[in-house]
């Protein structure tokens, strides 16, 4: 049964060794622990309002008052980076949410009812990959107007068929498994079947993908808030911030460069976990 405790030596019991052992996993979770506490505790870390002006402070130099600075409008630059991370990882979990909810029902019902679905589901899936996901997330968003919710829905609508494919391709692998077919002859419901011995099953491939796509996630929502097309103010976003410290880049380059640290770092940082993670759910494919 898919849902049975681990034995001990059991593959599954041996991952937390296996993470343990990768550098990439260990240096990558202490990022990405790191980044989700600040996001989290942002407004308790911050040192001043993210929205608090004084222009005697514009574009002043670190210092003890502000430890990054000031930007244009004498906003301190360490309190809109703490509270962009909290802007960005709220947005990269929610698409993400989206995106395997969305992507595992549709890979589901093409994988296990076939025929027609099959057919709309994949070539909706391929009609969507066929165009650069920036490029349709731009112009879902530029249609929407900017702000969180279109940034949301705009890489929502790119993001499904990655998983999708995935939870597809899993679930004909899956079907004709001896324990799927036991449970058919027992006359077990298809639903009960999908969720209790399919799903169990594609945990591991979806968190590995899940992990990888945070990063990516964030890249693209940045790029929209770059544009102009994102999270807009008085919201701080590290793509906002790296777009607005750019006139003043040759002589003031200190929001501009500590934006794009922070990005990053964090993009880094779930790459890496999640290159440690794939590696210790599949030792075979790490070693090829």
């Amino acid at each position: 049964m898919s849902h049975a405790p681990l034995a001990a030596g059991a593959p599954g019991a041996r991952i937390p060794g296996r993470l343990l052992r990768s550098p990439s996993a260990v240096i990558g979770s202490v990022m990405v622990v790191f980044i989700v506490l600040v996001a989290v505790f942002a407004h308790w870390l911050a040192p001043h309002s993210y929205t608090r002006t004084d222009l005697f402070m514009s574009w002043s130099l670190p210092d003890a008052r502000y430890l990054l600075g000031g930007d244009a409008v004498g906003r301190d630059i360490l309190s809109r980076l703490l509270v962009g991370a909290q802007v960005s990882l709220t947005i990269a979990f929610s698409v993400l949410t989206i995106v395997l909810i969305v992507g595992t029902v549709l890979g589901t019902i093409a994988g296990w009812h076939g025929g027609w679905a099959d057919g709309l589901i994949t070539r909706a899936t391929d009609l969507t990959l066929a165009f650069p996901e920036l490029i349709i997330a731009i112009i879902v968003a530029a249609i929407m107007g900017p702000g969180v919710p279109a940034v949301i829905v705009a890489l929502s609508l790119v993001g499904w068929t990655g998983i999708a494919r995935i939870v597809r391709s899993l679930t004909l692998s899956l079907r004709n498994e001896a324990f799927v077919e036991a449970a058919m002859a027992a006359g077990t419901r298809p639903a009960a079947i999908i969720v209790f011995h399919l799903l169990p099953n594609m945990v591991p491939a979806l968190v590995v993908r899940a992990t990888a796509g945070i990063g990516f996630i964030i890249m693209e929502e940045a790029t929209l808030s770059f544009l102009g097309l994102g999270v807009q103010e008085p919201q701080p976003t590290w793509g906002g911030m790296i777009r607005d410290g750019l006139p003043a880049l040759r002589t003031e380059p200190w929001m501009a460069m500590a934006a794009s640290a922070a990005l990053a770092f964090t993009i880094v940082g779930f790459n890496l976990f999640g290159d440690g993670l794939r590696d210790a759910l599949d030792p075979r494919g790490a070693r090829r």
